[in-house]
């Protein structure tokens, strides 16, 4: 059975991986293949491996092709079931480059099973000798090398790992324990400066299904029918993952980890961008990004005085030179919210990018006097704007195949004393994400939604909590103590999340979150 790459669909990333060694396992096929060719594409010395050496020298030959440099790829046969052959794995990229600063643990095998099976014991030991010991055994080879280089691991895990699937539970035990097995690591090896992260791709078109017993004939089949009841119409393809894994392993995701990305279903340039709350702080730094990537841009606040300030940052980073739209508005209120959606298509005629990231957060106890004042700002602010201002922008979204990110908060998966309010408020925009990712998929438009956790901006002194700055320094300082990279977030980390949900790198991304915290809901 020979590689299965579908070269239409791989296109270049602009990340820049030169000088990298990056381990990927089963990447002589499918998904670890093209993420082979788009590390090598981007400048990586990449290490292939797999247990056909016809087809690691095929993909290893692919990835000579695309080196920008002509690097050629170290060729290991290896099956990573076997102790000897992933120490054997390790020795030799170690030998061959004196370090390693990515580790892809993409190896898997699929099952489907009943509990009555009689052969049951062996498909369970086949299933969890590839799918979880190797890549726990693996890990331990690999760590010493990458706390060295402050690096990466990313687990190819899948859907199966969120969600039942009937006579697939061996499969499914495996994938969910190789999300948990992601979610500890990331609490253990984030102050050794290692980041983890873990991918569950829905249905992709690979060679997976025909390893199961299908033909070529049947699998697509199965695929085409699968494909018509996902919200975006289409299975995925490797492409899909690798520009997630990718992501994943660059600087732009520095503060992302202990984090799953769900992939089932960057160049803006001629794009129009709509930033709720981008007058400061995240809202801002996203303005500036999108600009600095060609993209036009609509700046809205309150603050005039700080909506000039950034509209001049975004002219100054654009390429061509371009002038942000600067909309003055409250969210909370109506007719400001028609009036912005109706400026921006007057002037453009277009929308292609809605960013909601307007928010306000409050302290808050059970006996406050105020309380309904306080639930009523925050749920205008946190949440009705949000539907809104979609509920308006959706038909325009709609005739571009346009995106959807939203920006949550940690506090939306996680409780917090003295924040029932801002929890609840970002725990409804999170199902709000999922559920309105189902409705308008259909019509070619992805929603996704962002979890921040602790951020370096102005809350402490533009949302009024009583903090001054230096009180705010402080608290965030002793914050970023208790956070597993060391550190809080800047207001880029969130930013660079945001501009790879609304590229075509994700295009099979809807639905999810990414969690963008340093690790801190699990520490």
């Amino acid at each position: 059975m020979g590689v299965y790459i579908n070269y239409n669909q791989i296109m270049p990333t602009i990340r820049d991986f030169m000088g990298k060694v990056v381990l990927i396992t089963g990447s002589s096929a499918g998904i670890g293949a093209t993420t082979a060719i788009e590390f090598s594409r981007s400048g990586a010395q990449v290490v292939i491996t797999g247990r056909k050496a016809a087809n690691v020298t095929q993909v290893a030959n692919e990835c000579h092709k695309v080196s920008p440099k002509g690097l050629k790829a170290l060729e290991v046969v290896a099956d990573v079931t076997k102790e000897d052959d992933c120490r054997r794995l390790v020795d030799t990229t170690i030998k061959s480059f004196g370090k390693m600063d990515i580790l892809v643990n993409n190896a898997g095998k699929g099952a489907h099973n009943s509990l009555y099976d009689s052969h049951l014991m062996d498909s369970y030991d086949e299933v969890m000798a590839t799918n979880l010991r190797s890549v726990v055994y693996l890990t331990h080879l690999c760590a010493p090398h990458l706390e060295k280089t402050r690096g990466n691991i990313v687990n190819i895990s899948s859907v199966v790992g969120l969600k039942p699937f009937l006579n697939r539970f061996l499969y499914c035990m495996s994938k969910v324990a190789l999300d948990m097995f992601g979610k500890c690591l990331a609490l253990e090896l984030g102050p050794k400066g290692i980041r983890v992260n873990t991918i569950n791709p829905g249905p992709v078109r690979t060679n997976f299904g025909i390893a199961l017993g299908r033909s070529r004939e049947q699998y697509d089949q199965f695929l085409d029918e699968r494909a018509k009841s996902l919200p975006l119409r289409r299975v995925g393809d490797p492409i899909d993952i690798a520009n997630a894994v990718l992501f994943l392993a660059s600087d732009e995701s520095s503060f992302v980890t202990g984090a799953n990305l769900l992939s089932d279903g960057g160049d803006f340039t001629g794009k129009v961008v709509l930033i709720t709350g981008s007058s400061a702080g995240i809202g801002a730094t996203t303005a500036i990004e999108f600009s600095r990537s060609g993209a036009q841009v609509v700046i809205t606040g309150r603050n005039v005085v700080n909506m000039t300030q950034v509209a001049n940052e975004c002219h100054k980073v654009s390429p061509n030179g371009l002038k942000s739209l600067e909309v003055v508005a409250d969210v909370t209120k109506d007719d400001d919210c028609r009036r912005l959606v109706d400026t921006t298509i007057k002037t453009f005629e277009k929308l292609d990018i809605l960013v909601n990231n307007g928010g306000k957060v409050v302290h808050n106890s059970i006996y406050d006097s105020h309380l309904m004042d306080s639930y009523d700002e925050v749920m205008a602010t946190n949440l009705r704007s949000v539907v809104y201002l979609t509920h308006l922008c959706a038909p325009h979204l709609e005739k571009t195949r346009g995106n959807i990110v939203n920006i949550s908060s940690v506090v939306g998966l996680k409780p917090f004393p003295n924040s029932f309010l801002f929890c609840m408020s970002k725990a409804a925009l999170d199902m709000f994400g999922k559920c309105l990712a189902l409705e308008l998929g259909p019509k070619g438009i992805r929603v996704n939604t962002i979890n921040p956790g602790p951020v370096r901006i102005n809350f402490g002194k533009t949302l009024a909590l009583g903090q001054t700055r230096e009180q705010y320094d402080e608290f965030m300082d002793e914050r970023a103590k208790s956070v597993p990279l060391g550190r809080v977030g800047d207001p880029i980390d969130i930013a660079n999340a945001v501009l790879f949900l609304a590229s075509d790198e994700s295009s099979f991304v809807t639905g999810s979150n990414i969690l963008s915290d340093g690790g801190s809901l699990n520490a």
